[in-house]
């Protein structure tokens, strides 16, 4: 019964998922069980097994014994969501310059490379994903299993803002140009830089520099050390 369960709400969870990142169902819009029971032939409980997944991946709101409707996110929650990958980032960036090897580094070059085409091209979509890729494969070179899987939680999240907030980004090429940069960086070895560039890449996307005072997130701890030495 139960692998039965998961059979049915899988392509109902995608089905949703789709109509989300596709516009098809916007912030705010209510999510239409009955249609969407109707369209796949099953009961309303996958459904339901689904909104609940798409719940916890913070791309819809769910209103017990009421209804459900596609997430909104206020300006503040964007805020707390930008500072945290900020944080996630910076310990990546550490972590990589451990354990990173050349070969990960040109992993990333590439997906820059396809997030760049992606803006040239205008094809959004690939642009958001390899945006969204190019964090999360930074956060698999950290070898650190937990950072990686906050990332993860945090991917769809980071794919929603992008596809409703694109105000966001004031100098595209810029930020594009900056996946290029930390990861030549990351190359040289060059701590402070990465970790300077990537709090500028994300304190800009978000407007966080109004929020948090001049340098918050650039404690070079590596640097504090040596200091204490």
């Amino acid at each position: 019964m139960a692998k039965r369960k998961i059979s049915l709400s899988q392509p109902a969870y995608d089905h949703l998922l789709h109509l989300i990142m596709t516009k098809k169902l916007k912030p705010g819009e209510r999510i239409p069980e009955s249609r969407i029971a109707k369209e796949f032939g099953i009961s309303r409980t996958p459904i339901r097994d689904a909104m609940r997944r798409l719940s916890n991946d913070g791309l819809i709101d769910i209103f017990p014994h009421r209804f459900a409707q596609v997430a909104s996110y206020p300006p503040e929650i964007i805020r707390d969501i930008g500072a945290l990958r900020i944080s996630l980032d910076s310990m990546a960036i550490k972590l990589a310059m451990l354990y990173g090897s050349r070969s990960d580094f040109l992993e990333l070059f590439k997906i820059a490379e396809l997030c760049e085409q992606g803006m040239k091209c205008n094809d959004f979509l690939q642009r958001r994903t390899a945006d969204c890729d190019f964090h999360l494969a930074l956060a698999k070179i950290s070898h650190n299993e937990l950072l990686e899987k906050f990332q993860k939680e945090l991917y769809l999240r980071v794919q929603f803002i992008l596809l409703y907030q694109d105000n966001l980004v004031t100098n595209e090429q810029r930020h594009i140009q900056q996946h290029f940069d930390i990861t030549q960086a990351l190359i040289d070895q060059d701590e402070p830089r990465a970790l300077s560039l990537v709090s500028d890449h994300l304190i800009s996307f978000y407007n966080l520099s109004n929020q948090y005072p001049p340098g918050f997130f650039m404690l070079n701890q590596r640097s504090e050390v040596v200091r204490q030495e």
